[in-house]
């Protein structure tokens, strides 16, 4: 499984439980399976299920076509009850599968780095302004730090916004842009970046969880939850060289 980072996206598709070679072509030509897809094939096994019945009818109806008809009906069921079995084996090998790679997608998503594009801060003072603090420039950052150290002594709140890229839901990798939102005081800045390099962002207790959808399970899709501690890589704060932030409205 691959933890490229444009398949870390705030929406990705669950993947079927990995198989060897002949169960997963049993699994991919009896059921019909790219995906965890169970309850659209449990409604194409219950329309095949229809056929066998039909046939029997006719011949009945039929005397011509008595023989035929009734060995159609035959094979057909045959054909559409191991469809049945091999859709609740395979769905019960994904129910077991789904944590492990919720957990395994989890543990991607913690250890990744994500680039910053933009750290705002507002206050409730200035409900219609941020200020932007470039986060590539060490003084910048030492200022940021500053205003981080008042706020926890004095016990008053800013809300920082940290805008970064991810990749787009859905298949393709588009880059994306990402928000997360937390009070400036709780915010870990790490000044280990080189001045001018980009800022990275991490979420060491994120988690992505089951997408839960009414008659489908398991999930197709999953989401990721970017709860906990922000941990955000800036540039060393001790050079003292550029410009203050700035002030925009937003």
């Amino acid at each position: 499984m691959s933890y490229e980072p444009g398949l870390l996206r705030p929406e990705v598709p669950l993947a079927l439980a990995p198989l060897r070679r002949f169960p997963d072509l049993l699994r991919r030509r009896a059921t019909g399976l790219a995906g965890p897809e169970f309850a659209r094939a449990r409604r194409v096994t219950a329309g095949w299920a229809l056929l066998p019945p039909t046939l029997t009818l006719a011949g009945l109806l039929l005397p011509d076509v008595r023989t035929e008809a009734l060995g159609c009906a035959v094979l057909l069921g045959l054909l559409v009850l191991l469809r049945a079995v091999l859709l609740v084996i395979f769905e019960r090998l994904q129910q077991r599968y789904e944590p492990r790679w919720l957990a395994e997608r989890t543990a991607a998503l913690r250890d990744h780095e994500f680039p910053v594009l933009r750290c705002s801060v507002r206050t409730d003072e200035t409900p219609g302004l941020s200020r932007v603090y470039d986060l590539t420039c060490g003084d910048q950052v030492g200022r940021l730090l500053d205003r981080r150290a008042r706020e926890r002594a004095s016990g008053t709140h800013s809300r920082a916004t940290l805008e970064f890229v991810c990749a787009t839901p859905g298949r393709g990798q588009w880059p994306a842009l990402g928000e997360v939102r937390r009070e400036l005081a709780e915010l870990e800045l790490l000044t280990v970046r080189p001045v001018g390099a980009q800022a990275r962002i991490r979420f060491p207790q994120a988690r992505y969880l089951a997408l839960p959808e009414p008659g489908r399970r398991p999930a197709r899709r999953a989401y990721w939850e970017l709860a906990g501690p922000v941990l955000v890589a800036a540039a060393g704060a001790g050079d003292r060289e550029g410009a203050p932030g700035s002030v925009s409205a937003r």
